[in-house]
């Protein structure tokens, strides 16, 4: 009977200190600490042909809260094309929740599209932009991002 009480003994204790371990920070391709100004993509690497995707994640630290302002830019080389850049949140960094979305049609020559997706009171810890480009076209997106402490 004593060894049956130490094995649940063992058992339960083994079981509590597990559920108190932290969950890995899932890796982010960048950080959000402060107020910043800051863009993503934009270069030859992020080229997008035809239907293609981006994505990029970023993690939200600190104490504070933000007001997120997010436009989309696209560079363009030729055809057509047009897209949807989402905004998704995570309190995991793994099961995200859409946000908001803009839209892309038609687009024949660069342009900064009039929509911006606005982000107040941001309360989570990850932040997913997820760009996909359909039609027949090759662009290059970039993403301005502005952040400020509300």
């Amino acid at each position: 009977m004593k060894k049956l009480l130490f094995i649940t003994f063992i058992l339960s204790i083994s079981v509590l200190s597990f559920g108190q371990r932290k969950h890995a920070e899932v890796a982010p391709n960048g950080y959000i600490t402060m107020p910043d100004y800051q863009y993503i993509w934009g270069t030859a690497s992020d080229t997008l042909e035809n239907a293609d995707t981006l994505n990029f994640v970023w993690r939200v630290k600190g104490k504070n809260v933000f007001d997120m302002t997010i436009q989309l830019y696209n560079d363009h080389i030729s055809g057509t094309a047009g897209g949807k850049l989402k905004t998704y949140y995570s309190i995991n960094g793994v099961n995200y929740t859409l946000k908001d979305s803009i839209t892309v049609s038609s687009l024949t020559a660069d342009a900064l599209d009039s929509e911006v997706i606005t982000v107040d009171n941001f309360l989570y810890p990850y932040l997913k932009v997820n760009y996909i480009q359909s039609g027949t076209a090759k662009t290059i997106p970039k993403v301005f991002f502005y952040v400020k402490e509300n």
